[in-house]
């Protein structure tokens, strides 16, 4: 049933993204301009030091930076959790935006933008941007996944504890999930390889499907592991005196 949903969520996107990037690629003109103004904008205003900074921070979701970074989410769930949902849950989100990024890329026909690009990639992959889903489901999940070991020590506390490293962890992560798409959006951009409607584009499939995946897959598994905790056995009643 799990798998079912999900994949008609999946479907669904590609769908939608589908169709909203046929309408960018060949509707109306005034936005395709806009697009390319700000592209043609950045290129003609490329300095130094944003080159170097752009090309360190389209590796928060590069390729391999993705692929090790989901292994190592999955072997913490793993650990953490003994159980093998949590980190199968992982793979999923960024193999099923991946998934959805593919089919739709190849459902669409945009070319990337016609300035000097910057790195290397498919000259006709241009719409969506797979760097920034990439970005929103692996840093939105980490982001979810510590979160919830911070509640989970709160929760086996039985009262509140003093600010941890469990609770640092969960609120730099919340921070990652929202500034690396938004550092990443911006590289991709800078350096040529998408148009703004190309990240925006990503940015959404990452986020509708790290929502659809922590309803459907991670929020049933997390409150899975939480009722096998053992519960701390209750305060012994007091006797009446005689």
């Amino acid at each position: 049933m799990i798998v079912v949903r999900l994949v008609v969520v999946a479907a669904l996107l590609i769908g939608v993204f589908t169709a909203l990037g046929t309408l960018i690629a060949s509707g109306p003109a005034a936005v395709r301009d806009a697009d390319l103004d700000v592209v043609r904008w950045f290129a003609a205003h490329r300095t130094g030091w944003l080159l170097r900074a752009t090309a360190a921070g389209t590796y928060l979701s590069d390729t391999w930076t993705v692929i090790a970074a989901t292994a190592l989410l999955a072997a913490a769930a793993g650990w953490w959790t003994r159980r093998w949902l949590l980190p199968a849950a992982a793979v999923l989100l960024t193999a099923g935006e991946t998934a959805i990024y593919e089919l739709t890329g190849l459902l669409v026909d945009r070319p990337r933008p016609p300035v000097p690009r910057l790195d290397v990639g498919d000259p006709a992959a241009g719409y969506p941007s797979g760097h920034v889903a990439a970005a929103v489901c692996l840093y939105g999940g980490v982001a979810v996944f510590a979160r919830w070991a911070a509640a989970r020590r709160r929760a086996a506390a039985g009262v509140p504890p003093a600010r941890g490293v469990v609770d640092v962890v969960a609120a730099a992560a919340a921070a990652a999930a929202v500034l690396a798409p938004l550092v990443v959006a911006f590289c991709r951009v800078y350096r040529g390889m998408h148009h703004p409607t190309d990240v925006l584009a990503g940015a959404l499939i990452g986020a509708c499907w790290l929502a659809a995946v922590a309803r459907v897959l991670l929020r049933p598994a997390l409150a899975a592991v939480d009722d096998r905790r053992p519960r701390p056995a209750p305060p012994p009643k007091a006797t009446a005196m005689s």
